[in-house]
């Protein structure tokens, strides 16, 4: 039997494609391996979001071909789309894979005798944790001024209601428990009449779906009826993750974004009044071009009159073929890095704080793991991670109990 292992760069959207793909090699007869195992083919699903992540893609396909040198390497993904990576030609890659083919690989092999007449999600996939991932659409034609996926994922298109519903219902009968639905634009479903409000109605309407979890989702797809509906709803899971980017407007207009600050503080203060203690998280870049100290301070100010308490900052890293990249008034990388490491304290103490708020508190947890010493680990609906002592959990229970404790974060339940 041949054999094949993946590699995943990036994001939860290429994480459940990437279950796909194995999918479709296990219809085909291969037995997937870990990408540490000796294989015939290795495939580096890539991620193009920034030049790092580009070069880690490329790192993986010239060291698994330095490896295993007879080895047949694919790079599939991002990386391959957007046609910028510098180091693709002479990576010792085997075969380019377009978004389109990327379900098709078997039958791209050479000395295959696979054929596959329908290169959509058509098979159901398996998950290596208790969490499946949902792909429920693709493409984004936002065009903000940093990022290159409308390039990479082309258009926004949305897979059938009815598709996603029969994928979750099989999965949910092999165990899954957690549901997490995910896209290059979440918000910007519309698989069905009525968008992904519909959707979400549908999905917990399946008996045995435990938990369903929104993925980062844009601020400016976000209606109230998304907000309520989550707080009526005891599957899905009290947690939003808004990308800000930026707390000042001058600089969310200059990276394209659909909404000012007082958009996003309406739209955080709204879920924070009708969810009960919700999860609330955001993305910020820290030295865009053009970013002055007094914009960087307008952001933490806007971070710390907010209930957010899930940051996720990340400098801001020049990405070619985006119009961010021609903009003037670069900001240099040590720059970039303190305030990103200032807004990352702030994002700790107000992580720490909101954890801390759920002491004495009965909390959800999906169980995860069990460790040798026979402790629990897990997540809250809130997206808060958890520990519990005891032995009478199992992997993918959901457990409600009560955290006597809080540190770094972390709940822990006795």
């Amino acid at each position: 039997m041949s054999s094949v292992a993946i590699r995943t760069v990036g994001c939860r959207l290429n994480q459940a494609e990437s279950a796909h793909i194995a999918s479709s090699f296990r219809n085909a007869g291969y037995d997937v391996k870990s990408f540490d195992d000796s294989c015939d083919v290795y495939i580096v699903h890539s991620c193009t979001i920034t030049k790092n992540a580009d070069r880690k893609s490329v790192q993986y396909a010239r060291s698994i071909k330095k490896k295993h040198p007879d080895s047949f390497v694919v790079m599939a993904g991002c990386a391959v789309e957007a046609a910028e990576s510098g180091g693709l030609k002479d990576a010792h890659i085997d075969l380019f894979v377009s978004q389109n083919d990327k379900y098709n690989i078997p039958s791209l092999i050479p000395n295959s005798s696979v054929i596959i007449h329908n290169s959509s999600l058509v098979s159901t996939p398996s998950f290596s944790t208790t969490r499946a991932l949902i792909k429920i659409q693709d493409g984004c034609n936002f065009c903000c001024s940093y990022c290159i996926v409308p390039q990479a994922r082309g258009k926004p298109s949305s897979r059938p209601k009815d598709e996603i519903i029969n994928e979750i219902r099989e999965l949910a009968d092999n165990g899954y428990r957690e549901f997490v639905l995910t896209g290059a634009n979440l918000g910007c479903y519309t698989g069905v009449e009525g968008g992904l409000v519909k959707l979400l109605e549908d999905i917990q309407q399946i008996e045995l779906v435990g938990r369903i979890r929104l993925s980062s989702i844009e601020m400016s797809t976000v209606e109230r009826d998304i907000i309520d509906l989550i707080a009526d709803s005891e599957k899905i899971c009290s947690y939003l993750h808004l990308p800000l980017q930026s707390g000042d407007d001058d600089i969310l207009k200059a990276m394209g974004r659909r909404y000012i600050t007082s958009d996003f503080a309406n739209t955080i203060e709204y879920a924070a009044s009708k969810i009960d203690l919700p999860g609330l998280g955001t993305d910020i870049i820290t030295g865009f071009p053009g970013e002055t100290e007094q914009h960087h301070r307008n952001t933490i100010k806007l971070i710390k009159s907010l209930p957010l308490n899930n940051l996720h900052v990340f400098p801001y890293s020049e990405r070619p073929g985006t119009a961010a990249a021609e903009l003037q008034g670069s900001v240099d990388v040590a720059t970039r890095k303190s305030r990103c490491e200032e807004l990352i304290e702030i994002g700790n103490e107000k992580r720490n704080a909101f954890a801390s708020s759920y002491i004495g508190k009965p909390v959800s947890v999906l169980v995860e793991k069990i460790d040798s010493d026979q402790i629990a680990h897990g997540w809250t609906s809130e997206y808060l991670e958890a520990e519990l002592s005891g032995n009478e959990f199992k992997s993918n229970d959901i457990v409600v109990a009560i955290p006597s404790s809080a540190d770094a974060g972390k709940l822990y339940l006795a």
